[in-house]
């Protein structure tokens, strides 16, 4: 410091040079605290610097590998992805590790409460173990698996199901009494011996209903019928089945054969002329089937003439 004055002395030989002295003397004794502090902390730090020095010598020359396989690991192309990949999700990681610090706390304060349920129920999990260990239950479990689209659709009926019955359901308490009033009804009309017998017997000869149905089917596609006139025929058919049913009392069968017998007879060779039929009129027997000829002839023709009302 000594030698200062006297080099800027040696400098500064113009009128203004003394001046440029005196002004930088002045901010050299306005600084002369920071100037000794910074002189002693280059002091320090020269001393430490030869401290450490021969010992980051001594550590670079046995850690050489190690450094040179860091470097390497470190220029290597997956951790420089790994790198940005991080810097790039740098948000969303420290989302995630917040994340694991809420998991953390929750499970603290978990973990006692599971242990205690645990504890209280190791029973109740024993049966429930055992029960999904049974061969039913993985057969069942399987069988859900392979018809898993199967149960889904069953599940969306059932669905629409409720709905229906929502909606037909009756809101009133008194339709609602009747309503179950005839379920109970039913039930009852079911459960009796001859409806059993009338769905075993269905169920045993459905085989030749659906023939049946098969072959109605062939009636109507080759007849060209519908159902109501396939209902006209069946009232046809039974009104053709009351009259064979009239025509089959014994009392008309006993009249018919007693006619007939006439026609059958070879002994009977009888002769009739004009006098012999005016004589046969007179005969309580002629004059009932003569009269029983006309009341059929009359009932017939009265079946046959139009409607006379029109």
């Amino acid at each position: 410091m000594s030698e200062t004055p006297s080099d800027a002395s040696a400098v500064a030989t113009g009128p203004d040079g003394e001046g440029d002295i005196q002004a930088v003397a002045a901010r050299v004794d306005a600084h002369a605290d920071d100037l000794i502090a910074l002189l002693d902390l280059l002091s320090v730090v020269r001393g430490f610097g030869d401290d450490l020095v021969p010992e980051l010598r001594t550590a670079v020359e046995e850690n050489r590998e190690p450094l040179a396989d860091l470097r390497t690991a470190l220029e290597n192309e997956e951790t420089m992805q790994l790198v940005e990949q991080v810097g790039d999700n740098a948000d969303a990681l420290a989302d995630l590790l917040d994340l694991v610090v809420v998991a953390q706390d929750l499970s603290t304060e978990l973990v006692p409460e599971l242990r205690t349920v645990a504890a209280e129920n190791r029973g109740e999990i024993a049966e429930l173990r055992m029960a999904f260990e049974r061969e039913e239950t993985l057969v069942l479990l399987r069988r859900l698996g392979d018809n898993t689209d199967t149960f889904l659709d069953l599940l969306a009926t059932l669905e629409v199901t409720s709905d229906a019955l929502a909606d037909v359901a009756p809101e009133d308490e008194a339709a609602a009494e009747a309503a179950r009033a005839d379920v109970r009804r039913l039930a009852t009309a079911f459960d009796r011996a001859e409806s059993v017998e009338t769905l075993v017997a269905l169920g045993e000869n459905m085989e030749t209903l659906h023939g049946l149905l098969a072959l109605l089917d062939g009636f109507g596609d080759a007849a060209d019928r519908s159902t109501e006139e396939y209902y006209q025929l069946g009232t046809q058919l039974g009104q053709a089945a009351d009259v064979v049913e009239r025509a089959s009392d014994p009392q008309v069968v006993e009249t018919v054969d007693a006619g007939v017998s006439a026609f059958t007879d070879e002994t009977n060779d009888r002769r009739v002329g004009l006098f012999g039929l005016l004589s046969a009129f007179r005969n309580d027997d002629v004059q009932r089937t003569i009269g029983t000829m006309i009341e059929a002839t009359e009932r017939a023709g009265r079946a046959q003439a139009p409607d006379r009302s029109n």
